[in-house]
């Protein structure tokens, strides 16, 4: 194994203790993330991503209290790294750990001349990191999953009620075919990444997918704006080595060799054949995995489609029958079923919604309508079907009693289901 003996300044030295240590940490929410979709090949639901994390909420907890000052509190936060007060107090201590860490450990190895080869297998973890991750996010969008066809409720309410995400989850999902030709991208770049030869030109390609998809989370107020950011730096860290010859490439208007870094090999054969085995096995057994929690995914989107139900509200009498007023704050418009899903979404006047989830008894012919984990706050209705395409349901609703008369609204009368894309398109 050839030794290296170009020394680092020192500034570069603690620099890169520092983003060693913060990628390393931040990194592990790619595992993370990749390991929960992967569990949806196993089963209907994945592993609660909260549970992880619950032994950092006390000390994260803490640090913020006395020293991040955002208002975390584990009672009623969530105790998972997106965007809310949690995930940024977790990245703010991944800064602060990293720190002091990188301080001890630039006293304790201040001889050190450089780090090359720390740094050539890192980078080598951190591209197959990184190109899971995007392709993970890419098998996604080519087997149509991530944003599926806009759902009844985005459907039937007005489009001055829907929100930012909303709109851009319903414009990628109205079009199939457009998603599948980013995740292709997607995929394309992410497998670059595995191949030395490759890298460069998938950490361009990837850098500029990425800054799309910053740009989309941050402006349509998407939950993953810090995590999407955290893939865009790791691909322009993974590209900063060669900066240099690519802008006098561009720039210079001259030929330039590219960049090459110094390269370290294992030099024991057993060690190089587990090494191949992981860098090939491992990628190979997530895109498995993942293609075929997709696809059951996949399946199941297709069959709640066929199966929810819109019914829109005939009578609505609590005490008295009353009128469908728009300044009515009692009575119902529309109620949406996800049976599959076992959604309960109840439309006001206003055309405001409130999500349940339900458990229907066909014992009892009940449904209960769940809340939140109190109990007492859960709503039963009774129901019926007096007649075909027709649901009645009594019990009580904000302390009265009602008796709710429905219809059940065709879903394939609902607009823009079956809009197709046209070649030639006359004015």
């Amino acid at each position: 194994m050839t030794t290296h003996h170009t020394p680092w300044k020192p500034a570069q030295k603690f620099g890169f203790r520092f983003v060693f240590l913060f990628f390393s940490i931040i990194s592990l929410l790619c595992l993370h993330l990749v390991i929960w979709i992967s569990f949806f090949a196993f089963g209907k639901d994945g592993y609660d991503l909260n549970k992880l994390f619950k032994p950092l909420t006390g000390p994260i907890h803490w640090l913020d209290r006395y020293i991040f000052h955002l208002g975390y509190d584990p009672a009623i936060h969530s105790n998972y790294p997106g965007d809310g007060r949690f995930g940024s107090a977790f990245y703010l201590t991944a800064i602060l750990v990293s720190m002091l860490v990188a301080v001890i450990w630039s006293i304790l190895d201040k001889k050190r001349l450089n780090y090359d080869r720390l740094f050539y297998w890192f980078c080598l973890y951190l591209r197959f990191v990184l190109g899971i991750t995007v392709i993970t996010y890419g098998i996604d969008k080519v087997i149509p999953v991530q944003m599926s066809h806009p759902s009844l409720p985005m459907l039937t309410e007005p489009f001055g009620n829907t929100s930012r995400f909303n709109v851009l989850w319903g414009f990628m999902g109205m079009s199939p075919g457009y998603m599948i030709f980013t995740g292709a991208f997607e995929l394309i770049g992410g497998l670059m990444l595995f191949f030395r030869r490759t890298t460069v030109a998938g950490c361009i390609l990837l850098i500029f997918i990425l800054a799309n998809v910053v740009a989309l989370n941050w402006f349509y107020n998407v939950g993953v704006k810090m995590f999407s950011m955290q893939l865009l730096v790791f691909a322009l860290f993974l590209l900063a080595p060669y900066l240099k010859t690519l802008l006098q490439f561009l720039f210079n208007n001259g030929s330039t060799a590219l960049y090459s870094p110094k390269q370290f090999a294992l030099q024991t054969n057993w060690k190089k054949g587990l090494l191949i085995a992981v860098l090939l096995l491992f990628p190979a057994v997530i895109i498995l995995l993942n293609g075929v929690a997709d696809y059951k995914r996949y399946n199941e989107v297709t069959v709640n489609e066929r199966i929810q139900k819109a019914y829109d509200v005939t009578t609505f009498v609590a005490k008295d029958t009353l009128p469908p007023l728009t300044t009515d704050t009692v009575r119902w418009k529309r109620v949406l079923l996800f049976i599959y899903h076992d959604y309960f979404v109840v439309y006001n006047m206003q055309d405001k919604s409130k999500w349940y989830k339900f458990k229907a008894d066909s014992v009892n012919n009940t449904f209960t309508l769940q809340n939140g984990p109190d109990k007492k706050k859960w709503k039963v209705f009774h129901y019926t079907y007096p007649a075909k395409n027709q649901l009645q349901l009594a019990g009580k609703w904000k302390g009265k009693d009602i008796s709710v008369s429905l219809k059940l609204s065709p879903v394939d009368s609902i607009p823009l289901n079956k809009e197709k894309v046209e070649f030639f398109q006359e004015d």
